[in-house]
């Protein structure tokens, strides 16, 4: 029996959706090595996903968002190739299918709870299809207990046919040495910084992160905050924000962080802070806590079921906790020290071994 995973969410700049689709393509051919995989990709993802003889890689003429190829073309590919089983991490499910058993992967429903997040046709596209895959799924995958009693309470699917498999982190999410801390604090023109790390979007509320440094600036006139990241699906302009405040002084803007300085990018932060707004999981804050950088997140949505006890918790809109935490951060070695000690064992919980073995055993019960 062949099993068919969706990758069509990876490709270079990819964002959590891809980072977790990409996994599941290598890591489960390695895993399973005499199960027959097919890795379904765009003609943009141009290099192997997974090099293993037991999975080919076929790339199609397709976007990652594309209703026309998943209705009317995937159906046949499925039927004509005898695919057993489906998997698509990225939200949406063909209706028409024969003997395919079918799995989606919800990461999160921001378009249904939160639709001033997102950007009205696209809204409305991930409502109507994520219906439809809860209607035709076999199961369904979310990445929180807190996405599952989203999509429970705005879908109205079973307690029973939704599956909990929690994200990993990378093995390479470690504590940088000091040459690579000096080096990529040199590159972006860094000294003694803040971070925040992810998608320059309205949800991610870096407003509330500006606002906070404006207060933190009173006491720590040379605190840098760096702003690193690509832009998101909507639009959200970083330098009028910072202007507005009059932080270009003290608000460094990186733009997209090369996969190579990452890591080093993180562990050179004094602290780390995330204040999203919504998340159905949320990689960048655990990924600081692997690197050892006290973390502070906001208490939004699946973020305080992620980080538990290893970052520190702030209202998602209380500017001045925000600025008190950082400031506390700043000041005191100690309690610094305690949260980077508590936030790599909690880091430590979340790795894609677990999810590709959990991952398998739930095809396993489909199958």
């Amino acid at each position: 029996m062949k099993i068919a995973i969706d990758c069509r969410s990876v490709f270079p700049g990819r964002g959590g959706i891809g980072r977790y689709a990409e996994n599941l393509g290598k890591r489960l051919p390695e895993m399973e090595r005499e199960q027959e995989y097919i890795i379904l990709t765009t003609e943009r993802q141009k290099e192997k996903i997974c090099g293993r003889q037991n999975a080919q890689q076929w790339p199609f003429a397709c976007g990652m968002i594309d209703a026309f190829w998943e209705q009317m073309k995937l159906p046949g590919i499925l039927e004509e190739n005898e695919i057993g089983l489906y998997h698509n991490p990225c939200f949406s499910l063909p209706i028409a299918r024969e003997k395919t058993k079918l799995i989606a992967t919800i990461h999160d429903v921001v378009f249904r709870e939160r639709a001033d997040l997102v950007e009205a046709r696209l809204c409305e596209y991930l409502d109507r299809w994520t219906e439809v895959a809860c209607k035709v799924a076999d199961r369904i995958i979310t990445v929180s207990e807190y996405s599952k009693r989203q999509v429970i309470k705005y879908y109205g699917v079973e307690d029973s046919k939704i599956e909990v498999i929690y994200n990993g982190i990378e093995n390479k999410f470690q504590k940088a040495d000091k040459y690579e801390q000096e080096r990529v604090k040199k590159l972006y023109g860094l000294k003694d910084f803040v971070l925040y790390l992810g998608a320059m979007e309205p949800k991610k509320n870096l407003d509330c992160l500006l606002d906070a440094m404006r207060i933190v600036k009173e006491k720590f006139p040379e605190c840098q905050v760096a702003i690193a990241g690509g832009k998101g699906p909507q639009e959200y302009d970083i330098k009028k924000a910072i202007r507005i405040r009059r932080l270009e002084n003290t608000a460094v803007v990186t733009g997209y962080v090369d996969e190579k300085d990452v890591t080093a990018l993180l562990s050179a932060a004094r602290v780390f802070v995330y204040p999203s707004v919504y998340e159905g999981f949320g990689f960048p804050p655990l990924e600081a806590m692997a690197c050892e950088t006290a973390t502070i997140v906001s208490d939004a949505t699946s973020l305080p079921e992620v980080v538990g006890e290893g970052a520190w918790i702030v209202g998602k809109e209380d500017r001045e906790g925000m600025a008190k935490a950082i400031e506390r951060l700043l000041s005191d070695r100690e309690e610094a020290r305690a949260y980077s000690i508590k936030g790599k064992q909690r880091s430590r919980l979340f790795t894609w071994e677990k999810c590709i073995k959990k991952t398998w055993e739930l095809y396993k019960k489909v199958i």
